[in-house]
């Protein structure tokens, strides 16, 4: 239960974050534009594009240090007020995320992203990033072996460059065995009345 709540939650606020530049209020008269008009256009499809390439480079970056345990390189990426669910819902901060890696605690052999789905606020600054990580590791001594669909929030901050803000990890299930009787996938019991 508190895995979801705090899933519901990133994802809100997420959405907040997303959101929180959107255009003026038509109340506006034609000829009374705010100071900052220029700033609240739609980005073209070319920056849309060119701003995904970016991201995703960066994103397969971050794998490339993650599977070398470099914390020095995650704590650049990595926003001030970054917060990691992790794939047994614990909350870390920045900084429990990164002495987590630099102690040990938290330790890969291997890590790669897939399936990378990248959505972009209107401004192209700030995305929502759903992707699968497979990845070896042990979590204090605990294999965590497997695959991951992982759920990111990304902002540019006051230099322009990107950061990690939010991100959240839930081991991918195996799928459910098809019934014997007919071949199909058994349908998941109705939830019951209480």
């Amino acid at each position: 239960m508190k895995k979801i709540f705090l899933t519901i939650s990133m994802l809100i606020a997420a959405s907040f974050m997303l959101t929180s530049c959107e255009a003026p209020a038509a109340n506006n008269a034609a000829g009374n534009k705010p100071a900052n008009a220029a700033n609240t256009a739609t980005a073209p499809a070319a920056d849309k594009t060119a701003a995904e390439a970016d991201l995703k480079k960066l994103i397969n970056g971050v794998a490339e240090s993650l599977a070398k345990n470099d914390a020095d390189a995650m704590d650049k990426v990595y926003g001030d007020d970054y917060m990691l669910v992790t794939q047994d819902g614990v909350v870390q901060s920045k900084a429990e995320r990164i002495a987590a890696m630099k102690s040990g605690d938290v330790k890969f052999s291997s890590f790669a992203y897939s399936d990378i789905n990248v959505r972009f606020n209107p401004e192209v600054t700030g995305a929502i990033v759903i992707a699968k990580a497979t990845f070896k590791a042990t979590q204090k001594g605990k294999n965590i072996d497997g695959d991951y669909r992982v759920t990111q929030v990304w902002a540019k901050d006051k230099s322009g460059a990107w950061k990690q803000y939010t991100a959240q990890a839930t081991k991918i299930g195996a799928a459910a065995e098809p019934s014997k009787t007919d071949g199909k996938k058994p349908d998941a019991a109705p939830p019951a009345n209480k």
